[in-house]
């Protein structure tokens, strides 16, 4: 199982690098090309988009959580009765977006549009784009769910980095400030579409005993999932006004050209969190198994070595983010924004870090059915970020934003910690010494490495930008293999390399 579990994280991860690059390459080209205001109503659709998909009421996480429970259990009947209730839910809710997309693409896109704008009509393809998109791909994500629940990642990690590589490369060719907009909702949701009906194919080929006929949906096991994914709901509703709330308050505050300032920095730095995610990604349906089996050894033992597996490469991200990030964003998108992100870098770094030095807490949370506590308080904390940054904007712009923020997340994340070691059956103190403290030297010695580098060599191009983040990766890597793992974690990693190379 831990081959398998490495093989879906490097698939994940992989896939995550190749986006990585692309927006890279493509950032500076989209933000030339839409100007700072569509650049911007782009990144505050994009977050409204986001709110509407949590109409699908936590459906898609609950479908792999019981999809996994069912596998471990070899239920064929349950598992087609549950992948049909899901598709036809998520299909509804699909409809419903659409339908709402589509009425203020035609009736009401001058609300998005500039001020005196005589060009309203490619807001209307804008979302009418969109809306098509959504109606697609809701009920396709039971698909997605299911490969998750099977431990398939690398089915649709391949369609992605082929549709990721056509679709930049046609904006890389074609795209101009008239058709910047559009074109890229259109290529968006051409390669969205297309890798979730091939999914949806896929997943039915494979296992011929999943069917979409209406007479397997059913009433009882759609209460059953919604009695598991509301809980779900709150805690995404909460987490995506916690992490996509900024955007909205600086563009309705400071105007839809502020946007870019703050959400090109965040975007950057969201990596680090996405890695983390997809490092912890395949431990909840595999949570789910373990509990299934009542292997709570097994839990405690997976929880804590994944966690310290997958603080290490966030640790050296986020350390490299802050002491070289405003040289890597004045090479890239030039000096405004920039110097823009030198007066909340560190905070906005900090707040996208706090919950990855407890990574799995949602996993595990999930996976047990506990993740109620999430849907309890988790509220609170969005809405303490919500009105602090709307409080502390006015007198420090986006830097109010960015610690409107941070401050929740400073007195939440020490509770989640304590929540997940009660059920866990360990003391806190137990994880931090066992995930945390083993990385404080190598920390300090990256710290140390890159503060002194930067004293014998001026950051100006992207050779000595990589040459520097190299070697203080590599020294905090050195450093951390020799202090921070012990010698059965040295096995383990020796033995999924050795078996990756055969």
């Amino acid at each position: 199982m831990y081959k398998r579990l490495a093989f879906n994280t490097a698939s994940n991860l992989g896939t995550l690098f190749l986006k990585l690059g692309i927006t890279f390459v493509m950032t500076p080209i989209l933000i030339k090309n839409m100007g700072n205001y569509d650049y911007g109503i782009w990144e505050m659709v994009g977050a409204v988009i986001g709110y509407m998909g949590m109409l699908d009421m936590g459906i898609r996480p609950a479908v792999s959580r019981f999809a996994a429970r069912f596998i471990a259990q070899k239920d064929q009947s349950a598992l087609t009765t549950l992948y049909a209730t899901a598709w036809y839910f998520l299909l509804g809710v699909g409809l419903l977006i659409a339908i709402i997309l589509s009425i203020g693409g035609v009736f009401f896109a001058e609300l998005i549009a500039p001020e005196a704008s005589t060009d309203n009509l490619r807001y209307t393809w804008f979302l009418l784009i969109l809306a098509a998109q959504l109606l697609i791909t809701f009920p396709s994500y039971t698909a997605e769910s299911y490969l998750e629940a099977y431990q398939e990642y690398y089915l649709k990690n391949n369609v992605t980095i082929v549709n990721s590589i056509l679709g930049s490369t046609i904006l890389f060719l074609f795209i101009t400030p008239e058709n910047a907009l559009v074109l890229l909702a259109a290529t968006n949701a051409i390669g969205i579409c297309s890798k979730y009906l091939f999914l949806v194919w896929l997943m039915q080929y494979r296992r011929p005993f999943l069917s979409l006929r209406r007479a397997y949906f059913s009433l009882i096991q759609l209460k059953e999932l919604l009695r598991f994914s509301v809980k779900t709901l709150v805690q995404g509703v909460a987490t995506k006004m916690e992490n996509a709330t900024d955007s909205l308050v600086i563009g309705f505050v400071m105007g839809p050209a502020a946007v870019p300032l703050y959400s090109i920095p965040a975007n950057l730095v969201s990596y680090i969190r996405l890695i983390s995610y997809n490092f912890t990604h395949v431990f909840m349906p595999y949570f789910s198994s373990l509990g299934a089996l009542n292997d709570q050894q097994k839990i405690q033992e997976v929880y804590l070595t994944g966690s310290k597996f997958t603080v290490a490469p966030c640790l050296i991200l986020a350390i490299g983010a802050y002491t070289l990030g405003p040289e890597f964003l004045s090479l890239w998108v030039g000096d405004e924004i920039a110097k823009s992100a030198q007066t909340f870098l560190g905070v906005l770094i900090a707040f996208l870090v706090l919950p990855l030095f407890n990574p799995m807490a949602s996993r595990y949370l999930t996976a047990i059915d506990k993740h109620g506590f999430f849907a309890k308080w988790q509220p609170i904390v969005a809405l303490s970020n919500l009105g602090l940054s709307l409080l502390l904007i006015y007198p420090f712009g986006i830097l109010g934003v960015a610690l409107g923020s941070l401050i929740p997340a400073l007195v939440f994340q020490p509770i989640v910690l304590s929540v997940c070691c009660k059920h866990l059956g360990f003391s806190p103190f137990v994880y931090l010494r066992s995930a945390l403290l083993p990385w404080l030297i190598p920390c300090v010695a990256m710290a140390a490495t890159l503060v002194t580098a930067k004293q014998f060599f001026v950051v100006s191009n992207y050779s000595v930008l990589l040459a520097i983040a190299t070697m203080a990766s590599m020294v905090f890597i050195v450093v951390g293999a020799l202090l921070a793992l012990n010698q059965n974690e040295r096995a383990q990693l020796i033995t999924i390399v050795k078996r990756k190379k055969n």
